[in-house]
């Protein structure tokens, strides 16, 4: 151990037990360490971006093509509606038209 080193273990405050008296030496990251990581995050943000815009552009054209479908759907449905419509006229007119000639049938019956 050099006798800088000692000097700094003298003047270290915070042992630990079953340490030697010997100092941690904490790596040093230097100037351009800092740079080289902060470049990794960057493209590491980037390429998350660019993979989040594109599973943005999928949903997208999923949910368009679902609303699509759901469009389609809810047209047939009007059209199956309107049929209906017009059968339920159909069949009360022609109830209608049943009573009104029962009646006359009767009325003609009993007027006679």
């Amino acid at each position: 151990m050099s006798m800088s080193e000692k000097e700094i273990a003298a003047g270290n405050d915070e042992q630990r037990p079953n340490e030697t008296h010997e100092p941690k030496i904490e790596p040093k990251i230097f100037e351009s360490g800092y740079f080289y990581l902060s470049q990794q995050i960057n493209d590491l943000r980037d390429r998350m971006d660019a993979k989040f815009d594109r599973v943005d552009a999928k949903f997208e054209a999923v949910h368009k093509e679902i609303k699509d479908l759901s469009d389609k759907t809810d047209a047939k449905f009007e059209k199956i509606e309107d049929k209906f419509d017009a059968l339920n006229k159909w069949a009360v007119g022609s109830v209608i038209a049943v009573l009104i000639g029962t009646i006359s049938v009767i009325v003609t019956l009993l007027l006679k």
